[in-house]
C-alpha cells in the first residue's frame, strides 16, 4: 500500500502526463517535484507535502477539487484550491491580480509556504531561461517583464508579511534581486 505522499506522486504524474512546463521543454512533473522537495526541506507535515505535489492539478489538468478531496481529503483539496488560479480569467495580468488578492487574504502559513516554493521554482526556471534566451522569455511567461516583476515582488511581500519560512524567503529574495534588481522597499 502506498503512503499518502507516494499516492500523490502517482496521481500527479498520471494527471500531468504529456504536460510540459511553459518556460522549457520539460515535463510539468519536474516542477511539482521541486516544489515538494522545497517544502519537504522545511519539515512540513504529510498533508502539506501532498498539497505541494498537487498544487497545480486544478489549474493544469482535467482533475478538480472533488477528485483531490476524494483521494486525499478536504484539507489537501482546500490547500490545492487555495493555490489554484481562476482559469476562467483569460487575461494573464487579471488572473494574477485575482490570485494575489486571494493569497493576500489567506492566513494558512502552509499555503503561503507552498505558494512561495511554487513561485521560487518558476522564478528559477524563468531566470535560467532568461540567461539562455534573453528578453524572449517574456513571450513564454504570459506577462511583460514589468508585470512579472510586479507578480514576483507581490509574492515576496505577502510571504514576508505572513512570516513564511525564512529559508525559502531568503532564497526567493536573493533570486528576485538578481533577476529584477533590488527594490526600494
Amino acid at each position: 500500500m502506498y503512503t499518502s505522499v507516494e499516492e500523490a506522486i502517482y496521481f500527479m504524474v498520471k494527471a500531468n502526463r504529456g504536460i510540459k512546463m511553459k518556460s522549457e521543454n520539460i515535463d510539468k512533473c519536474f516542477h511539482a517535484m521541486v516544489v515538494y522537495s522545497m517544502i519537504r526541506d522545511i519539515n512540513a507535515p504529510e498533508d502539506v507535502l501532498v498539497s505541494a505535489l498537487l498544487h497545480d492539478i486544478i489549474n493544469d489538468t482535467e482533475y478538480g477539487y472533488e477528485e483531490i478531496e476524494e483521494k486525499f481529503g478536504t484539507l489537501v483539496a482546500d490547500m490545492v484550491s487555495d493555490l489554484s488560479e481562476d482559469m476562467s480569467i483569460t487575461k494573464w495580468l487579471e488572473r494574477k491580480k485575482e490570485y494575489i488578492r486571494r493569497i493576500r487574504n489567506n492566513d494558512d502559513l502552509n499555503v503561503i509556504n507552498i505558494m512561495l516554493a511554487d513561485k521560487l521554482h518558476l522564478l528559477l526556471a524563468n531566470y535560467n531561461n532568461f540567461l539562455k534566451n534573453g528578453d524572449r522569455i517574456w513571450k513564454v511567461t504570459g506577462g511583460t517583464k514589468e508585470e512579472n516583476c510586479w507578480l514576483y515582488r507581490e509574492v515576496y511581500n505577502i510571504a514576508n508579511k505572513k512570516e513564511a519560512n525564512h529559508k525559502l524567503l531568503k532564497r526567493y529574495k536573493e533570486l528576485l534581486d538578481i533577476y529584477f534588481g533590488e527594490s526600494d522597499e
